[in-house]
């Protein structure tokens, strides 16, 4: 259960990390291999690159988690003060609902491009290493989109209802 509950609240910080520091020591290794011993590696670009698409792809859920969303946090903002705190925690409710609507319509089209990626058997020019696993990101990010909403949505709904719908800290 507390692996489960680390995993909850450290999954996307973890990868992150994870990958981060894995592009800074494949392209330290780089820098060495071509400037200190003349001989460059062939397969360090695309996997930094790969590395730095799931960064990409996985702040998505990352910023969801954590309130990152600068636009939509401006606009949920707009209703500070208005109606004693239920307009803003419904317009909080709103946007999860909206943000999910969002990421359940790219589910379906993420899943035909990472299948289509497997059933052509398609593999990376340098390393070889099937582009389907490369592609699963973009599900595998939009699956924690939704969970994160959700958790979002029900840590919402129990806090307007502790608090009779007042907006205040959850």
């Amino acid at each position: 259960m507390k692996a489960i509950k680390w995993l909850n609240q450290h999954l996307e910080e973890a990868a992150l990390a994870v990958l981060l520091f894995a592009m800074m020591m494949i392209m330290g290794i780089q820098v060495a291999a071509r400037y200190v011993f003349g001989n460059s590696l062939s397969w360090s670009e695309e996997v930094t690159r790969y590395c730095f698409i799931w960064t990409g792809f996985l702040s998505i859920s990352y910023c969801i988690k954590n309130n990152s969303s600068i636009k939509i946090e401006q606009f949920v903002d707009l209703f500070k003060g208005i109606g004693n705190g239920i307009v803003l925690s419904v317009m909080h409710l709103f946007t999860y609902v909206v943000e999910f609507i969002l990421f359940a319509y790219l589910l379906p089209f993420a899943y035909h491009y990472v299948y289509s990626s497997y059933v052509s058997q398609s593999t990376s020019p340098a390393c070889g290493i099937p582009m389907w696993i490369v592609q699963s990101i973009t599900l595998i990010s939009f699956v924690l989109c939704e969970i994160r909403l959700i958790e979002k949505f029900v840590k919402r709904i129990f806090h307007m209802r502790k608090n009779n719908g007042k907006e205040g800290e959850e």
